[in-house]
């Protein structure tokens, strides 16, 4: 059976394993590791960097996302969403919301 979510991947740190959806950095080995997968950690490294980051600011502008959130999984994702595209509007009017 053919996994639905196979074309797409979640990147995490060394502390978990890697899977097929899953990536996670290559292990140090003996001699150290080829050049192509020391450079294959770093992009990784800076993805999950700048996602860390990104969340961070969220979480900065958006107090909801700093506790436990009682709302159902499926609902998670509508949420997020909708913290990045109010944080995107208020980027693009650089002055604020007014509430007029």
């Amino acid at each position: 059976m053919k996994d639905k979510f196979l074309p797409y991947k979640l990147i995490g740190d060394a502390t978990y394993p890697m899977w097929p959806w899953f990536h996670s950095p290559f292990q140090n080995e003996k001699d150290g590791l080829p050049r192509y997968k020391t450079h294959l950690n770093f992009i990784q490294s800076s993805t999950r960097m700048s996602v860390e980051r990104t969340f961070g600011m969220l979480k900065g502008r958006f107090r909801i996302l700093l506790k436990i959130i009682d709302i159902p999984l499926c609902h998670m994702l509508n949420l997020v969403a909708t913290c990045i595209c109010l944080h995107n509007m208020y980027i693009v009017n650089s002055n604020g919301f007014h509430m007029d």
